[in-house]
């Protein structure tokens, strides 16, 4: 029971938890204006502020100097069901705040600043349910500080980069029973990690303007690699018996070192009149880099009487996003958008799809509108997502079934100097 006890909390802090914001836990919920056409244009559309988090090149489209401030809250919506009828559910919702501002240097030279979360997640089960001995909560939290500058090389041509300062942050409980155990009379323990830790991360882009109505741009998100540190509580037994020591424990060498992937977007824009315009992203990410296993630590002897490290399997593979969207310039005041996306999760299959991770296909229909009047502009955006049934079989002795769907609702703030 204590290998089992010990399994518990290797995934009580599996980073991996899965979202259902996008793939595997990326975010792109930083553009409450793009959130309207689902992503699509990413970076290059030119209407908000927030390119530099997508294709710093992409800046340039915005003159002068401005900033702006929004928000995003995911609701998530899933039924659990087990093999022997037992069944859980989870229902809250996320708020994933964002604010950008940008200055004109001179002609050609752009600055700007970011502050947003490219990744996260949040699960949450009830800790007495059936799911609970392998997660209760998982909460990863990652802000970037992003400072960015663009220059246009050329007419036609900008370039633009950015340097990042990435707070990781996370938290992740489980309960761990004994029942059935010898030690079953000395209760059920509660399992609970937190951790954090900065590195240094980067992004490049280009964008290219064929003539004033059409452009395409693409970026590169290099892969970022951290180590966070914490502290390890056990809480909830009775005093256990010899060689074990009493509870409550904690112990301050938690460790973890996730890694973040690298990823690829592309973007185009074509404004086909004065009243549409059309848009297409495509992003490529490579999970498979970054997360074939994950591997944990902590020396509480509690859960490992012999101390160690846990090693969890993943063989996430990459994955690609697809969007699409449309703008119709209905008149010098109000814009309407609407966009769709196919979002590919990094999960191979159920055997490595754990509680924390039920992550699946899904698709995206997004709609949005603006409202801009002289040097103010309000942008509103809901988005639905259609996910795929799943199952998470990751142990062999619990295999949960998902029914699941997301909403999104943005509201961000604009405005020009």
């Amino acid at each position: 029971m204590i290998k089992k006890a010990t399994y518990a909390m290797a995934l009580a802090m599996c980073f991996t938890a899965g979202n259902v914001y996008a793939a595997g836990y990326q975010l792109n919920e930083y553009s409450v204006t793009g959130l309207g056409r689902s992503f699509a244009g990413a970076g290059i559309v030119g209407d908000d502020y927030s390119a530099l988090a997508y294709n710093p090149a992409g800046m340039t489209l915005k003159k002068g100097a401005g900033m702006q401030a929004g928000i995003t809250v995911a609701q998530i919506h899933s039924k659990v069901h087990g093999d022997n009828g037992e069944h859980t559910k989870m229902n809250f919702g996320v708020p994933l705040p964002n604010a950008f501002m940008q200055y004109q240097v001179n002609d050609r030279l752009f600055a700007g600043l970011g502050v947003y979360a490219p990744f996260g997640l949040k699960t949450h089960y009830k800790s007495n349910s059936f799911v609970a001995p392998e997660g209760v909560e998982s909460l990863l939290e990652i802000i970037d500080i992003a400072p960015a500058v663009a220059y246009k090389a050329t007419d036609k041509l900008s370039l633009g980069a950015t340097v990042i300062a990435r707070y990781i942050k996370g938290r992740m409980t489980n309960t761990v029973p004994m029942a059935g155990t010898s030690l079953a009379p000395y209760g059920t323990g509660f399992s609970d990690f937190k951790l954090d830790g900065w590195t240094v991360a980067w992004k490049v882009g280009a964008m290219y303007e064929f003539t004033p109505q059409t452009r395409i741009g693409v970026a590169y998100s290099g892969k970022s690699m951290q180590t966070v540190k914490g502290r390890h509580a056990v809480s909830g037994f009775n005093t256990l018996p010899t060689p074990y020591p009493n509870l409550n424990e904690v112990v301050g060498d938690g460790e973890a070192s996730p890694d973040l992937p690298q990823s690829v977007l592309i973007s185009g824009y074509h404004q086909l009149n004065d009243k549409l315009g059309l848009s297409a992203s495509v992003r490529w990410t490579d999970w498979k880099d970054s997360f074939q296993e994950f591997t944990l630590a902590s020396s509480s002897q509690i859960l490992q009487p012999s101390g160690g490290k846990k090693t969890v399997d993943e063989k996430w593979r990459s994955t690609w996003t697809i969007a699409v969207g449309a703008d119709y310039y209905v008149n010098e005041n109000w814009t309407l958008r609407v966009g769709t996306a196919w979002d590919q999760s990094p999960v191979r299959n159920k055997y490595h799809r754990t509680i924390r991770i039920p992550d699946s296909n899904r698709i995206w229909l997004s709609f949005g509108a603006s409202y801009e009047h002289e040097n103010i502009k309000v942008d509103a955006g809901f988005a639905h997502l259609f996910m795929q049934d799943s199952t998470a079989a990751y142990h062999p002795e619990l295999q949960a079934h998902y029914k699941s769907y997301s909403n999104m609702f943005g509201l961000q703030f604009q405005y020009k100097f």
